[in-house]
């Protein structure tokens, strides 16, 4: 007949039997953990661990800046600008927002300005160029002003072609004058351009970056 004197002797056995396995687990797991401490100190060291944004704007915490972006899609569509894309981007965009297939002669000749004003209003990107007339309002997180899009196309001239570029692709609330462009879609504009172009052009890296950028933000 087992007495409590037996079943608490197995209790006790059963019981010095998992303190045994914890505390060697427990060791185990100091181990590991120091383990761990001493690795990842090894690779801060080397530059291997890294967190935080990979991207020229990210870095500076413009990544949501509606100027900053206006300015390097500006240099984007200029054909002169020192990426080497000469007016890839610009005829990515005509096609995609308008379908122009072809691209225009004197698509090479485009000026672009910035911040143009226009009665009691200023456009956010204008390019000019021999029977071109394209401008772009940029939204990034601001919404449309009230009638802004419609007052502008009374006051542009009738061949001004519109876009309204904005995360979301939203049509304008108050013009449709304004094609709607996602940010989304002038990234790929800007991939093809990139694939198509010369890889030894000085501001290359900068145009890959900002596709770093669009990425993190509009993908």
């Amino acid at each position: 007949m087992t007495t409590l004197e037996d079943k608490f002797a197995v209790l006790q056995a059963e019981w010095l039997m998992v303190c045994g396995h914890l505390h060697r687990n427990v060791a185990d797991w100091e181990q590991r953990l120091d383990d761990l401490a001493q690795e990842e100190a090894r690779l801060r060291e080397r530059g291997q661990w890294m967190h935080g944004r990979a991207d020229y704007l990210g870095v500076l915490g413009r990544h949501r800046d509606e100027l900053m972006h206006s300015r390097m899609i500006g240099w984007l569509l200029d054909p002169c600008g020192r990426h080497g894309l000469g007016n890839r981007v610009l005829a990515g965009v005509l096609e995609k927002v308008f379908g122009e297939s072809r691209p225009r002669p004197g698509l090479a000749q485009a000026s672009i300005r910035y911040e143009l004003s226009i009665g009691n209003g200023r456009l956010d990107v204008v390019v000019t160029a021999p029977e071109l007339h394209l401008v772009i309002e940029n939204k990034v997180d601001a919404s449309e002003g009230d009638e802004q899009c419609a007052y502008y196309s009374d006051n542009l001239p009738s061949e001004a072609q519109c876009i309204l570029l904005s995360p979301d692709g939203r049509a304008s609330r108050n013009s449709s004058s304004f094609r709607p462009l996602r940010y989304s879609a002038f990234a790929d504009v800007l991939r093809s351009a990139l694939a198509d172009a010369d890889r030894n052009a000085a501001g290359r890296r900068i145009a890959e970056d900002y596709l770093t950028t669009l990425g993190s933000e509009f993908s």
